[in-house]
């Protein structure tokens, strides 16, 4: 049975428009999207650990092991929502919402929303965890937001390629070794995959349409 049948020919369509109609070309394209989603979010799962456990000890340390609970401290709707709704879930499968429960269970958009406008009283306290220096609040945030959007096409099994993935991937890796080299050696030893260093999905300079790039055919699976 041919992949567009089991994928339906809405959600293959993205894939026969990057190979110009080429159906086979098009599988291998979905085929990496696949390899490349899973090898991102294994990187990403490490970034997220990283975020929430420095995070967490650094406001810990500033506010006490109350912090989740305490409006001064999480001011945004949002995140008394996200904190509401993790304690609701840890209660309804009979946990004890204990703070490392609580901690594990909030999810990468409340963590990256520590770092938004809302929460700037929270940046001196926050600022220490990453180990480089001329960092901004915005620089940090805008990071986070961007790789929380890529986060969110993975979980949903969308199409990334068009993502600039270079420049994502980089994020990743520096976002994580600010705060601890290890976390970021171990993101690279585990990557199973060969980024390419520019852009998968190109603009045809005839058509205006998005292409993919064929100097990049040896990065896709046979």
């Amino acid at each position: 049975m041919p992949l567009v049948d089991i994928l339906s020919p809405d959600r293959f369509s993205t894939y026969l428009t990057w190979s110009q109609g080429d159906v086979a070309l098009a599988e291998r394209l979905y085929s990496y999207n696949v390899q490349l989603s899973s090898d991102l979010y294994a990187s990403m799962h490490m970034l997220e650990v990283a975020l929430r456990n420095k995070a967490d000890g650094a406001l810990t340390l500033a506010h006490g092991n109350g912090w989740l609970h305490d409006n001064t401290v999480l001011a945004d709707p949002y995140q008394q929502t996200c904190v509401s709704q993790a304690q609701a879930t840890l209660q309804r499968e009979r946990k004890a919402a204990t703070h490392s429960q609580m901690v594990a269970e909030l999810n990468f958009g409340f963590w990256s929303s520590l770092f938004g406008r809302t929460s700037n009283h929270l940046w001196a306290n926050l600022r220490p965890i990453f180990q480089t220096t001329g960092l901004q609040r915005a620089t940090i945030a805008e990071k986070l937001r961007n790789l929380r959007r890529l986060r969110n096409r993975i979980a949903h099994y969308e199409p990334i390629l068009a993502q600039p993935i270079p420049a994502l991937h980089q994020d990743i890796l520096n976002l994580t070794a600010w705060m601890s080299v290890d976390a970021s050696a171990w993101i690279t030893t585990h990557s199973n995959l060969n980024y390419p260093a520019t852009s998968l999905i190109v603009t045809d300079p005839q058509t205006g349409a998005p292409i993919f790039d064929q100097a990049l055919v040896g990065h896709l699976p046979n």
